[in-house]
């Protein structure tokens, strides 16, 4: 009896050590995984400021080529003059074509 108890005693310290193993095996990759997943996360926010940064330049050119177009003093062509053209062009009788 004593020989079956040992055993026992035997296979479950050798369960037990199995299991810590197992999960320092776990901990470390967990933790392995959390490292990459916090450097991709830092790749990424520096991607987005990069882009924002990006945006941001051309929104300021954009408003000193809307300046510049603004203080710049094109005339605007008369649409009321072009409309008398097209109301003469339009009461010349073409006749039959063909």
């Amino acid at each position: 009896m004593k020989l079956a108890s040992s055993t026992l005693e035997i296979h479950l310290l050798i369960f037990l050590g199995f299991m810590l193993v197992a999960v320092i095996i776990g901990y470390l990759i967990g933790k392995r995984k959390e490292a990459q997943l916090n450097k991709r996360i830092l790749e990424v926010e520096t991607e987005m400021l990069h882009a924002n940064s990006e945006v941001l330049q051309y929104a300021e050119i954009n408003k000193q080529l809307t300046d510049a177009l603004e203080k710049a003093k094109v005339p605007l062509p008369s649409i009321a003059k072009h409309k008398e053209e097209e109301e003469k062009l339009r009461s010349i009788p073409l006749g039959k074509i063909g």
